[in-house]
């Protein structure tokens, strides 16, 4: 009888593990489908450069496993690493955990069901923490015991992506903490930097979540834009996390080849400029859906005009940043930069079609102006 019983629940089990992946792909799929304003862009620029991301990828581990030299670098390295990881499995979080059936699935299947199936995606999802694995496969037994930091920093991919399903405002706190502690200058072994995260990380379990959005009124433009970005905080923590990508790249590159500085810093540009740009998109949208409201409200033109701001205050922050972190500021560059975005900014609210193609040529014809 209970061999029987176990059967039918396993089979039951098979069935609701198919039910749920059958939902992860479809999410995925959906997912993918709203990146078709950068269709052309992805496939011409990142999906040309894939083999040399994946490379980057491993190149970062390697950093992370051998930081003895220098520990504090590589604490760095791992926790950006930790960002990115967070930031990619936060735009999959609805298709992993499939958000908007969460419901349903409750009547259909036991709690720890939902937990179970849960993880096995989330680890499926986790490219990073596959990454890393492949590596430490590759390891032999002696070298284990000189990284046995990179055991934690393994251990941190899979706590902080269980912590991004279930717990998102741990992250938040730990990452601010752990990002205080990683530009201290102090000096630790790579193993104590590690062993910090993850007790950095455990501690902000148990920090108190602040409801802001009850504490702040919308009277005006100014914050009715702080209240979407805050309610929408993905549109911009992911462009905010590539940002520090191009700054961290920058940051290898420069030290590397220092000859190829004026590339390096126009190539930053671009991308500084994509990625602020393209939150025209979300506000655009945005713009759509509480145009008719600020109409009867006689602000629709105050509210026209600011849709844009966010990509240009995003870009100019980014920009001043750049310019004061790595010292290279120079006026017409940054004149080009300021009007480059407008351009974008514009194609992406009139001209969507287009806003890919004119990115590609842009940066094309100030490279080649270098030549």
């Amino acid at each position: 009888m209970n061999i029987a019983f176990s059967k039918h629940s396993l089979t039951q089990y098979r069935v609701f593990m198919g039910y749920r992946y059958l939902a992860y792909q479809l999410e995925l799929k959906q997912l993918l489908l709203q990146l078709k304003s950068f269709g052309l862009l992805f496939l011409v620029v990142l999906g040309s450069s894939v083999l040399g991301l994946i490379l980057l990828l491993f190149l970062g581990l390697g950093k992370i496993i051998d930081s003895s030299s220098a520990p504090q670098y590589g604490a760095q390295m791992a926790l950006f690493y930790l960002l990115l990881q967070s930031v990619m499995l936060s735009a999959m979080k609805s298709a992993i955990k499939n958000s908007h059936q969460r419901l349903f699935q409750r009547t259909i299947a036991r709690s720890v069901w939902l937990y179970l199936v849960d993880i096995k995606l989330l680890t499926l999802s986790n490219g990073w923490l596959i990454a890393s694995v492949l590596i430490a496969l590759d390891l032999t037994l002696s070298q284990w015991v000189k990284v046995p930091h990179f055991i934690v920093f393994m251990l941190l991919q899979f706590s902080l992506g269980v912590l991004c399903l279930y717990k998102p405002s741990a992250l938040v706190y730990g990452f601010l903490f752990s990002t205080i502690l990683v530009l201290v200058p102090i000096h630790m072994q790579p193993l104590t930097y590690h062993m910090s995260f993850a007790l950095l990380f455990a501690l902000s379990l148990f920090v108190p979540v602040v409801n802001v959005n009850g504490r702040i009124a919308v009277s005006s433009l100014f914050g009715f834009w702080f209240c979407y970005l805050l309610n929408h905080r993905w549109t911009l923590v992911w462009r905010v996390s590539l940002l520090l990508c191009v700054f961290m790249a920058s940051a290898a590159l420069i030290n590397e080849r220092a000859d190829l500085v004026a590339i390096l810093v126009i190539l930053a540009m671009a991308f500084i400029v994509l990625f602020s740009s393209s939150l025209q998109f979300d506000c655009g949208r945005v713009y759509e859906q509480y145009r008719l409201f600020f109409k009867t409200c006689e602000r629709e033109r105050a509210f026209y005009i600011s849709q844009f701001l966010p990509s240009i205050l995003l870009f100019l922050v980014a920009t001043i940043s750049y310019s004061v972190i790595f010292g290279h500021s120079h006026s017409v560059l940054f004149v080009i930069g300021n009007m480059w975005c407008v351009l974008q900014v514009y194609l992406a609210q009139k001209k969507p079609a287009h806003y890919a193609l004119v990115w590609i040529a842009f940066t094309a014809g100030l490279l080649a102006l270098l030549n």
